[in-house]
Parts: C-alpha cells; structure tokens; sequence
C-alpha cells in the first residue's frame, strides 16, 4: 500500500504556543491553585486530557464563558487559544483571579483591527461559525459586530454606516470564504476587506486540495476542531473518498479491501504521535 503523508504536519505555532505555556505553568510551584481552564485549551482531547490528569480543571465547554468565570472564586483561570473578550477578562481581573492567556497571537491581531476599527466608528462584519470560541471572543467587543456566517445572512444586514471593516473567523475554508467575500463586497462596495485565515490553515487546505487522486484520504484531528473539519471539506470536495478520525482507533474495523493509496493530513491541534501511529498501522495491513 503506497502511504502519502502530506505535509505540513504538526501544531501551527498558536497551538504550540498554547501548550508551552500551559507546561510551565504546571511546573511553577508558586502558581496559585486551583487551577482552571475556561473550555478546552485547543481542540484536541488527547492533549486536554493530558492536562487534566497533571490536575487542570476543565470547565465545560457547554457553557458560555462568562459562566465558566462565575463559577470561579479563586485560583488561575487559563484562557484557550481561541480568546475571551475584553470584557469577560475585566470581570475575571476584578474578582481577583490569576490569568493566564494563551491566546493566539493571530486572533490576538484581528481582536486589535476590530476595536480599532469600532474606534473610527465603523461597522464591523465578521464571517465566522456561531457559537465557536473564537467567534464569541470577538463579539464580545462589541455590539457593533455583524455575524455573517452564510449568504443568508449577509441578504439579512441592514447597515446604514458608510464606513464598514470585514474580517473573519481564522480557520474556515479558504474555498468558502470567497463566494461571501464577493456577496458583501457586491452588498456594499466601499467595504474594507480584511481576511484573516491564519497561515497555517491555508497551506494545510491548499496542500489537501492539490493533492494528487487516491483511493482514501484520511484527516485526523478532533472533531470540534473547525479547521480539521474544514480539511475535510476540501479533500470531499476534490471527490476523493474521504475520513475524519480522531485516532487509530477509529481505523482498527475500516475496510481496506481495494484500497492501495492513501494519503494522510491533520488539523493544526493534532499531535504529531498520533498520525505516526496511524501510518504504522496501515503499513502493516
């Protein structure tokens, strides 16, 4: 069987950044405890449930953070990489807790484009998907942000302001984001547009839609990781069959009768171990 392992591989420098800091501040003996983590730092339960096991709190993702920060009264709460908004972290600072950020630097520079942008008096449309952690840090600014996560939804805006900024979400799909681009340019012609897809997103889904035909291309990476999510999109798109999977194990019962070339990609928040493992457990069927 002919394994093609398309590359890059690996955390995106954000991620990467997240866990580092999140490992030194295990080992600080002086940090004050307990210690909590506002939802899941990245989208990856195998890295959250190593954290949990050194004794990290994980607050659960299903309720908003304001709430993960209302049940907190003392100790160090751990923003994800995804952000919080302005406001939430002047509620944590003003009842005393400890916080630590790992924000990615990335969404860190589209949270600063938005206030300054909302400074200037300018509407702001963002493009995201509603509910992810990302999107709710960011219309946390201000009540001044449109989200727009559709065509629907752009036919739906009703902005008198002459003066509109659009941004988006970091880790859609490059492929998708453009038809809504073009929508709310055609919408309103004086839009300054300002798209914000990471780099490590981007590469990662042009590297998986140029990718030459096999007979099943497999994603690994946590499902509520959106851009995992999206690499999947774009390799279904190319009309190559086409797996999500989270680990080996989702593998161990796949039929590979007539399958004889694979290729393999992972989300940003996949360690590298994991495909690792995947690969040698294909070699050996």
């Amino acid at each position: 069987m002919i394994i093609k392992k398309i590359e890059p591989q690996g955390f995106c420098g954000g991620v990467k950044r997240a866990i580092e800091i999140t490992n030194k501040l295990l080992e600080d003996k002086y940090i004050e405890k307990p210690i909590y983590m506002l939802g899941s730092l990245i989208h990856n339960a195998h890295i959250i449930s190593s954290f949990t096991e050194k004794g990290i709190i994980l607050l659960d993702d299903k309720l908003t953070k304001e709430e993960m920060i209302n049940m907190v009264d003392s100790g160090t709460i751990i923003i994800s990489a995804h952000g919080l908004s302005p406001k939430l972290k002047e509620k944590a600072f003003k009842k005393g807790l400890n916080i630590v950020d790992t924000t990615c630097p990335y969404v860190e520079l589209i949270h600063t484009k938005i206030k300054d942008a909302i400074k200037k008096n300018t509407d702001v449309i963002y493009i995201g998907t509603k509910s992810h952690p990302e999107v709710c840090g960011v219309l946390g600014i201000s009540d001044n942000i449109h989200l727009v996560s559709n065509e629907d939804d752009i036919n739906n805006l009703n902005i008198t302001n002459d003066k509109i900024y659009v941004t988006n979400q970091t880790t859609l799909s490059i492929y998708d984001i453009k038809s809504l681009y073009d929508k709310i340019k055609e919408k309103y012609p004086n839009v300054i547009i300002d798209n914000k897809i990471c780099q490590a997103t981007t590469v990662r889904q042009e590297a998986v839609y140029n990718q030459e035909k096999v007979d099943l291309c497999i994603i690994v990476g946590d499902k509520l990781s959106s851009n995992t999510k999206k690499l999947y999109t774009v390799s279904s798109s190319r009309g190559i069959n086409t797996i999500l999977i989270d680990s080996i194990e989702d593998i161990k019962n796949y039929d590979f009768k007539n399958i004889n070339t694979v290729s393999i990609s992972s989300g940003a928040s996949t360690p590298s171990y994991l495909v690792d493992e995947i690969i040698e457990y294909i070699k050996n069927i």
